[in-house]
C-alpha cells in the first residue's frame, strides 16, 4: 500500500478516535453536572422540608402573642445541634434575635404618620450613620432609600411608570443592592464597608412592629441614646454573652438615662421575633438555609445551596 495513503488513513483514524474521546469527555463533564445539580436540587427539597418541620418546632415553642425572655435567651445563646450516628444525619440550628435595631422601614413618613417618633428615630439614625462614616452624598443615599422603601420614584420623570413598584426593603440582601448602586454612583466605598445590620433591622413592618428592648445592638444603643460605645459594650454586649437577661429599660436606668422609653417604639417584653440559620447533612453534602420566624409566621427562606 502506499505509504502516502497509509499515513492519511492513520490520521483519518487518529482524527476519528479524537473526536470520540472529546465526546465521551464532554458526556462526562454533563453527566458530572447533572449529578451535582440533582444533589443540589435534593439539598434544595430536603432544606424545605426541614424548614417547614423547624417552623412548627418555632411555633409550639413560641407561639403568637407569648413572653417568655427565658426560653428566647436559652436559643439565642446556645445552638441546637442533632445528629444521627446510623443514617449520618446532622442538622445545627443557631437563632438570634430579628428586631434588634430601628427597621428601614419605618423611614416611610406616610405609611407611619400615626406614630411619627418611629419614622423620626429611623431618620436620625441615618443621619447618625452617614454623619459617623463620613458618606459621600447623604441626600442621594437617602432618596434612594426612600424610593425603595415607598415605592415612588422622587425624580421629576416624564413619564409614569406603567407598574406599581414593590414598596418596602424586606431583606439585607435587597438592601445591600441599594447600598451597592450607592456606592457605584456616587463613587463611594465606604457605604460598603458599614455594618449597617448593627443600626437597621430589613423586616416587613406592621404598625404594631416595635424594636426588640432585650436585644438591641449596642450600635444601635449607642446610636439612638448618645452613649459612648465603650461603655455600651462594656456594660451590655458582655451581659447577654453571659447568658444573663439584660432589658434595654434597665440598662439605661443603671445608666442614668431618665426618661423612659417609648413604649410606641420598644417592647419592653420578649418578642418572638428571630434570624435562624441551618446547617445539615445529606448524602454526605452540606447545605444551609436560613429564615425569619415573627410571631407565629415564617419568612424569607434563602437556600444558601452546598457549603
Amino acid at each position: 500500500m502506499d505509504k502516502r495513503k497509509t499515513g492519511i488513513a492513520l490520521f483519518i483514524t487518529l482524527m476519528v478516535i479524537a473526536s470520540i474521546m472529546s465526546i465521551i469527555a464532554v458526556s462526562f463533564s454533563y453527566l458530572e453536572k447533572a449529578r451535582t445539580d440533582a444533589s443540589a436540587v435534593s439539598g434544595l427539597i430536603q432544606a424545605n422540608i426541614l424548614y417547614g418541620n423547624t417552623s412548627d418546632v418555632l411555633k409550639r415553642f413560641f407561639p403568637k402573642g407569648s413572653k417568655d425572655s427565658k426560653k428566647l435567651n436559652l436559643l439565642y445563646t446556645l445552638p441546637l445541634t442533632l445528629a444521627e450516628e446510623e443514617s449520618g444525619f446532622m442538622l445545627n440550628m443557631q437563632c438570634k434575635a430579628l428586631i434588634t435595631a430601628v427597621p428601614i422601614n419605618w423611614l416611610d413618613e406616610e405609611k407611619f404618620s400615626s406614630v411619627p417618633d418611629k419614622s423620626s428615630l429611623a431618620k436620625d439614625i441615618l443621619l447618625y450613620v452617614v454623619d459617623f462614616y463620613n458618606l459621600e452624598d447623604p441626600n442621594g443615599l437617602e432618596e434612594m432609600l426612600l424610593e425603595a422603601i415607598t415605592g415612588k420614584t422622587l425624580e421629576n420623570r416624564d413619564y409614569e411608570p406603567r407598574l406599581d413598584k414593590q414598596r418596602g426593603i424586606v431583606s439585607k440582601n435587597q438592601f445591600m443592592s441599594i447600598i451597592t448602586n450607592y456606592s457605584l454612583q456616587y463613587n463611594d466605598k465606604k457605604a460598603l464597608n458599614i455594618p449597617w445590620e448593627k443600626y437597621f433591622t430589613f423586616i416587613e413592618v406592621s404598625q404594631k412592629t416595635l424594636i426588640d428592648g432585650g436585644y438591641p445592638s449596642a450600635e444601635f444603643i449607642s446610636a439612638a441614646f448618645d452613649i459612648p460605645l465603650e461603655l455600651v459594650k462594656d456594660g451590655w454586649v458582655n451581659d447577654i454573652k453571659s447568658g444573663e437577661v439584660t432589658t434595654l429599660s434597665s440598662f439605661l436606668k443603671d445608666n442614668d438615662y431618665i426618661s423612659p422609653l417609648n413604649k410606641k417604639i420598644y417592647s419592653t417584653k420578649a418578642v418572638n421575633a428571630m434570624h435562624c440559620k441551618q446547617i445539615f447533612i445529606y448524602n454526605e453534602n452540606q447545605y444551609g438555609f436560613q429564615f425569619n420566624y415573627i410571631e407565629g409566621r415564617s419568612s424569607n427562606f434563602e437556600f444558601n445551596g452546598q457549603e
